[in-house]
C-alpha cells in the first residue's frame, strides 16, 4: 500500500501558516482545526518548516507570553522530512518510528499534496493486516484435506 492510497482515502487538505504570521495565529488555527501541527509554507507553497503543539509548548517555557506574538519562523522546525505519494508504508514507518516524528508532508514536484501522520499509517497498515489475515483464513476454510 503507498501514501497516495492512503491521501485518496483522507484526501488533501493541509492547514499551513506562513512563516511570517504569529505564532499566536498559528495555535489559533490549531484549535480551529483541531490539529497538531501544521506545514509552514512561503507565498509560492514551497515548505519551509512545521510547527507543532509542542513547538508552542516549548516557545511559552522560554519566551513566556511574548511568544504569541512572535512570528511562527521563530519557532518552527526547519528541517522537514518530506515523502512522495509512492513511498512504501512500511518504509514510513521505520522512518517515522526511528526519527520520532508523527507528520509527513506529502510533496509531488516540488509541492505540498498532502499529509499523512503516522496514526494514518497504522490504521491503513492495520486494515490491510486485517485483509491479509481474512483471505488466509478464507483459504484455510475452503481447503479440502
Amino acid at each position: 500500500m503507498s501514501v497516495e492510497k492512503i491521501l485518496a482515502e483522507k484526501g488533501r487538505n493541509v492547514v499551513t501558516v506562513m512563516p511570517e504570521h504569529t505564532t499566536g495565529d498559528a495555535a489559533k488555527l490549531l484549535t480551529e482545526h483541531k490539529i497538531g501541527m501544521m506545514v509552514v509554507c512561503d507565498v509560492k507553497g514551497r515548505i519551509e518548516g512545521m510547527l507543532s503543539e509542542r513547538d508552542l509548548v516549548k516557545g511559552m517555557a522560554k519566551y513566556g507570553p511574548a511568544v504569541l506574538t512572535m512570528p511562527v519562523r521563530n519557532l518552527m522546525t526547519s528541517k522537514v522530512i518530506t515523502c512522495t505519494g509512492g513511498d512504501d508504508i512500511k518504509e514510513l514507518m521505520e522512518i517515522m518510528t526511528s526519527r520520532r516524528i508523527r507528520h509527513l508532508p506529502v510533496v509531488e514536484g516540488g509541492r505540498l499534496v498532502g499529509i499523512i501522520s503516522l496514526g494514518d499509517l497504522v490504521h491503513f497498515r492495520h486494515q490491510q493486516t486485517q485483509m491479509e489475515m481474512g483471505v488466509l483464513r478464507d483459504y484455510a476454510l475452503t481447503r479440502k484435506p
